[in-house]
């Protein structure tokens, strides 16, 4: 199958090919390759009351060979219909999954991902095979622009363009966390007919918005101690783990863009006026020390270790936490 384009990716998904029966969603937005892949999942059930629903990481891989291939060659035994959803990781072997792929397998097959090089076994696998797809999830503004457009059109709520820009730069580049937020903003705004900006300021972002930026900063000055010290206070005042593991992620990733601006060019003015939203003057000279300090290639490399915590902590809420500081003591030791 042709690989599927980041601006083809909504129409696949309200559409996909019938004879597609394995979807790679990849990508450094870890909230929106999620929603992708429960979109995917209800696609695959086919409306089936219970479907049964496999997930995969790399524990279930280690502790027994061939376990991919087993879960897409059996039959569901209580329904007519099973889906196996696979976090992939080191053990996620693209030799086994290949071979298993060979034909198309009898249980759909929804993989997650992080970002993924074009040169990378599994991407490749999936955007040739003839039964598959690799759908590819970056945060864009048309995408958040549509995502708007949709919730406050369904909720008919009106809203002009200058209020919808500052929308746009309050909401981060998670999707997930972003129709939340949106969610937030359309049951404040019951019973009337327009978005106003006094709207936005009142419920798009709290004070766990300010704890949470708090927790990236501490993570990226490498003081360990403050910040899985946050991340306590964090959980105390009820905003997951996960939440600030994803903003982590967003974080660095706007790191790296700098990082990487400033050792291409010699300069880190354009990469900084291209960030949205922008970096509070407060924290500017904070962000711009901390880029310089770890370097493109560091922040390259800690990218993906961010993005597994991430997948980890979603796929396992109890040990959350654990995920969370494990990641926090493992940056600071590199």
């Amino acid at each position: 199958m042709v690989a599927v384009k980041s601006s083809g990716v909504s129409r696949f998904l309200k559409s996909p090919d019938p004879s597609c029966r394995a979807v790679l969603v990849y990508g450094p937005d870890t909230g929106l390759v999620s929603e992708r892949a429960a979109t995917l999942q209800k696609h695959f059930a086919h409306g089936a009351v219970e479907a049964e629903v496999i997930r995969l990481d790399d524990r279930d891989f280690a502790e027994m060979d061939g376990r991919l291939s087993v879960e897409l060659g059996t039959m569901p035994m209580f329904s007519d219909r099973k889906v196996v959803r696979v976090a992939a990781g080191a053990r996620l072997n693209p030799d086994e999954l290949k071979a298993a792929l060979a034909e198309p397998p009898e249980a759909a097959l929804i993989i997650e991902a992080g970002n993924l090089r074009p040169d990378s076994a599994i991407r490749k696998l999936f955007e040739k095979l003839p039964h598959a797809a690799a759908l590819p999830c970056y945060a864009e503004e048309r995408n958040l622009g549509a995502l708007i457009d949709e919730e406050l059109s369904a909720a008919k709520l009106n809203i002009d363009r200058e209020t919808r820009s500052y929308l746009m730069d309050r909401l981060g580049a998670d999707q997930a966390l972003s129709r939340s937020e949106i969610d937030k903003l359309i049951l404040y705004a019951r019973g009337k007919d327009r978005i106003g900006p006094d709207d936005i300021d009142a419920v798009v972002g709290d004070s766990a918005e300010v704890a949470v930026e708090n927790f990236v900063y501490l993570v990226s000055a490498g003081d360990s101690r403050g910040a899985i010290r946050q991340l306590s206070r964090l959980a105390g005042a009820g905003t997951p783990p996960q939440v600030a593991l994803a903003a982590l992620g967003r974080h660095f990733t706007k790191l790296h863009m700098v990082a990487a601006a400033e050792s291409s060019s010699g300069s880190a003015e354009s990469a900084l006026r291209k960030i949205r939203p922008p970096i509070h003057f407060k924290r500017r000279d904070a962000f711009v020390r901390d880029s310089r300090r770890w370097g493109a290639q560091r922040l390259q490399a800690a990218l993906p270790r961010i993005q597994e915590a991430v997948m980890k902590a979603r796929l396992s809420p109890p040990l959350e936490q654990a995920h969370a500081e494990r990641l926090v003591l493992a940056l600071r030791a590199r």
